[in-house]
């Protein structure tokens, strides 16, 4: 895996020069206004606008995993009260690192681990029970870790199965968790339930008194992350600002691309085209206000 520094994606370098050919011929165009000519293709450009932001979406959605590779997953434990979060945390450890309680409200701040699964770090986020309280600085821990699902990769819901129905994990999946944030559903106690069969098939089933199907719940984290992150290239970024740029180019790219399909007019194309050479550029470390000039000289006849 290569990260976007010195060792620039040649894909993205090659696509820019393309674009510039294409910006070059716009200028030449604004030129020649009068004359009503149109050097630049309009079709030829769209297939590289489109092929442009392909590659620069490619890139994007790969700083959440370049990020991972860096700082670690942010996976964020929790549920109600008593549900055997802080267990599931000292588990996945294999050390006693988080007090364990059965009276509710025990952790009130959240508590951050580092455990490694495949050469991958995941930032295991142990965090307050999720329920309305009156109790004040149990409420602050509540805020803390709805802020703390809002900021994460990947969520682990626990519920006791005995004590919660599959109707209430439901309820508090819409209220606590966005659907866009992928998480794991955690049944624990089974050793208690009557009835196991009546447990969604979909909730990894378990008792954290038995600490061997941890294994298997660290597999289910890891791959429901790679699922997550599948990419066709080995070129990932990690660099906050090099996402930005792609961020930027990418909105530019869907100005360019309407604007064709709108027909708009010559200078407005260019001046769409003018900033994602710029936002590229930034990447690649090719700026130059001098770039389209030289273009035009150097493949025209023009002023000579």
């Amino acid at each position: 895996m290569k990260q976007l520094k010195g060792g620039v994606s040649s894909e993205l370098k090659t696509l820019r020069s393309k674009l510039i050919e294409f910006a070059s011929l716009i200028e030449l165009e604004l030129d020649f206004s009068e004359e009503d000519v149109e050097f630049a293709d309009r079709n030829h450009l769209n297939q590289l606008i489109e092929a442009l932001k392909l590659h620069v979406e490619k890139l994007k959605n790969s700083f959440q995993y370049g990020n991972a590779v860096i700082n670690g997953v942010s996976t964020v434990i929790t549920g109600r009260p008593n549900a055997g979060k802080s267990t599931l945390l000292n588990n996945m450890l294999n050390e006693q690192r988080a007090i364990v309680s059965s009276i509710a409200g025990t952790t009130r701040d959240t508590i951050e681990e580092i455990i490694t699964i495949n050469g991958i770090d995941f930032r295991l986020v142990d965090t307050a029970g999720i329920r309305n309280t009156e109790d004040e600085i149990e409420k602050i821990g509540v805020a803390k870790t709805l802020e703390k699902i809002n900021q994460s990769s990947l969520v682990i819901y626990i519920y006791d199965c005995v004590e919660t129905n599959e109707q209430e994990v439901t309820k508090d999946l819409k209220k606590y968790i966005d659907d866009n944030i992928p998480h794991i559903i955690v049944a624990n106690k089974i050793d208690l339930k009557k009835n196991v069969k009546e447990i969604n098939k979909n909730h990894f089933k378990t008792s954290l008194n038995n600490k061997e199907s941890i294994e298997d719940l660290k597999k289910l984290i890891y791959n429901l992350f790679e699922k997550q992150n599948i990419y066709n290239s080995d070129i990932v970024i990690s660099n906050s600002r090099h996402f930005e740029a792609l961020k930027l180019a990418h909105d530019e790219l869907i100005k360019v691309e309407n604007g064709l399909v709108e027909n708009k007019s010559g200078d407005l194309i260019a001046m769409d085209i003018r900033q994602i050479l710029y936002y590229i550029g930034s990447i690649t470390g090719e700026i130059s206000s001098d770039e389209l000039l030289g273009n035009i000289f150097a493949n025209f006849c023009i002023g000579k």
